[in-house]
């Protein structure tokens, strides 16, 4: 047998010591590893959460307004409506019932040309007061009423009523006259319109 020495016996004592050493070493590394990834992936999933978050406010933030907008444009909707204006039709209810007359003056003489129409209508904002109208005198409607809107419609061919006093061929050489001409000639002209008869009122 051979006889261990000294010498020997601690070579191999001191390569069992390095054999541990190396084992708890590696050990504690790998200790030391696995908490690092758990920590970082506990730091993602925080990092994840506060993201869902943040979308679900700003979807939130998106949805809100929407609703309030149609809310106060149907506000403003409702609050068009009282001011509004009322306007009446007025138009009369027998036809040819439309009198557009143009008396020419001069000194005392008087010409008179009357257009009969079939209908016409006007337009007003307020509402007249009728308890004084009389229908087989008619009223003239660019003095009793204000309106900007008005129509006569199918006018018949106008008659003319000359003064008697002048002759036959006068009458005929003033006829053939324009408008402008007459009054080159010292001619005055006053217009008037009138309704006669029962009259439609319609709140339009």
């Amino acid at each position: 047998m051979p006889v261990k020495t000294k010498k020997a016996m601690k070579a191999k004592r001191a390569k069992k010591v390095k054999k541990l050493t190396v084992r708890a070493t590696a050990k504690k590394a790998k200790k030391a590893k696995k908490p690092a990834t758990k920590k970082t992936a506990k730091k993602a999933v925080a990092k994840k959460s506060p993201a869902k978050k943040a979308v679900k406010r700003h979807k939130q933030r998106k949805t809100n307004p929407a609703k309030t907008s149609v809310k106060k444009a149907a506000n403003k909707r409702a609050t068009k409506t009282p001011t509004e204006k009322t306007a009446w039709k007025i138009s009369p209810a027998i036809s040819q019932s439309v009198v557009e007359i143009d008396i020419w003056k001069k000194g005392d003489l008087k010409i008179e040309h009357l257009t009969v129409y079939r209908s016409g209508w006007i337009i007003v904002d307020q509402l007249p007061d009728f308890s004084g109208y009389n229908q087989d005198e008619g009223v003239n409607i660019f003095e009793e009423f204000e309106f900007e809107e008005h129509q006569l419609l199918d006018g018949s061919q106008g008659t003319s009523v000359l003064p008697k006093e002048l002759p036959l061929e006068e009458c005929d050489r003033l006829m053939a006259l324009s408008a402008a001409e007459l009054v080159d000639e010292g001619w005055t002209i006053e217009s008037a319109t009138r309704f006669s008869g029962p009259l439609v009122v319609e709140e339009v």
